[in-house]
């Protein structure tokens, strides 16, 4: 099967970019042939097919407005003739925020194609969904871009990764143009090994440093309680705040940066930590770093607000704001040895749930129905 992944950009290496990468790489493993088509980044891979920048991008003023206006009305960048030289039988859609809604709407109309929804960007232009004010008039807004998106998408089949992303998103969507798609909770592959206990006073953020990811939260934090507890705090990841997170390890030595990690990177970060810090100030639609935690036994120390939808009651301790992650911090720095084993037993069985192999054969199973309904005439799920 030739298979087209559509993604908007490798800019920024979050939990999306990873997995459009892992899913690319075990889907050729496993036979099939596939291309990723985006905008060009300095994360580009060699056989990756990089789209042209489109009409709205090249304004060089009010840049994010003109970047809404494209996403809704810009039909150039990404075309057809893009895909035409491979053609694919399915196309798997990612972020399509920078290419634009339009573009994907003409692709779904030639080719089978499914959605991944790393995002709420149906929902709402900022995609991390924070709480916002600005009463009916906003809402209403939001409620007219929204249907207008589901217009657009609908020969498309959505991949959900939680009910509550589901709900959330369909919540704005007219119901008419709501679909129910298919649930697949996503998955990253980690190594099956028995992983020893980490250490219950080393604490490891994984993902973007981006400003809704919480990051700039969890240093200011760490600062206030690294002399109480005297542990360690290990931050993996890159983007717009790595100049914050580089300068608050030269001021605390116990903040370690270890950059950007690929998958045996992660295995060792994961087993010197013993805990996974997820500080977003967002609703996330699933937590991929979560779900690699639970994969080695980690308990989670997540925000309310981006509570993992994976994780038990007993394998994560939530807090609610600067205070609370203080907080939540000591507690877990401090916690028995034997209330550490049991999160951590409750962890590692939240995991056994999440299969990377078994959670690819899904994806393939969306693909195959997707050609299936092509042929005999049935259209989008």
């Amino acid at each position: 099967m030739r298979i087209a992944m559509v993604h908007s950009s490798f800019a920024v290496r979050g939990g999306a970019e990873y997995y459009v990468r892992e899913l690319s790489r075990e889907l050729v493993a496993r036979g099939h042939e596939v291309r990723v088509f985006c905008r060009g980044s300095e994360h580009r891979e060699a056989g990756d097919h990089t789209v042209r920048r489109r009409f709205s991008a090249r304004i060089p003023v009010l840049r994010k407005v003109f970047t809404h206006l494209g996403d809704l009305a810009d039909p150039t960048g990404l075309s057809l003739a893009d895909l035409d030289g491979f053609r694919p039988d399915v196309v798997h859609v990612h972020n399509w925020q920078g290419l634009g809604i339009l573009p994907v709407a003409r692709l779904s109309r030639r080719y089978p194609t499914c959605h991944t929804v790393h995002d709420h960007a149906i929902r709402d232009p900022n995609n991390a969904l924070p709480q916002r004010g600005g009463g009916a008039p906003v809402n209403a807004l939001l409620a007219l871009r929204a249907a207008w998106l589901a217009r657009q998408l609908r020969d498309v089949t959505p991949i959900w990764p939680s009910e509550r992303t589901r709900d959330l998103v369909n919540a704005r969507v007219p119901r008419a143009l709501r679909r129910p798609g298919r649930l697949i909770p996503p998955m990253l592959p980690m190594p099956e090994r028995d992983w020893a206990p980490g250490g219950r006073d080393v604490f490891l953020f994984l993902g973007a440093l981006s400003p809704h990811k919480g990051i700039s939260m969890l240093l200011d934090a760490w600062r206030a309680v690294a002399g109480e507890v005297g542990g360690t705090l290990l931050i993996a990841g890159e983007g717009p705040r790595r100049d914050e997170v580089e300068a608050a390890v030269r001021e605390c030595p116990s903040i370690r940066y270890l950059g950007h990690l690929d998958t045996t990177g992660k295995v060792r970060a994961m087993q010197e930590a013993g805990w996974l810090v997820f500080p977003s100030q967002c609703l996330e639609t699933f937590g991929m770093s979560c779900a690699e935690a639970l994969k080695a036994g980690r308990p989670v120390i997540s925000s309310d607000i981006a509570s993992p939808p994976a994780a038990s009651e007993d394998s994560v301790i939530r807090f609610g704001d600067l205070a609370g992650l203080r907080d939540a911090l000591r507690a877990s720095a401090g916690i028995s040895a034997q209330r550490y084993q049991e999160m951590s037993a409750s962890a590692a069985a939240d995991g056994k749930r999440l299969d990377w192999a078994g959670h690819v054969d899904e994806v393939i199973g969306t693909y195959r129905a997707l050609e299936a309904a092509t042929v005999s005439g049935v259209g989008a799920a």
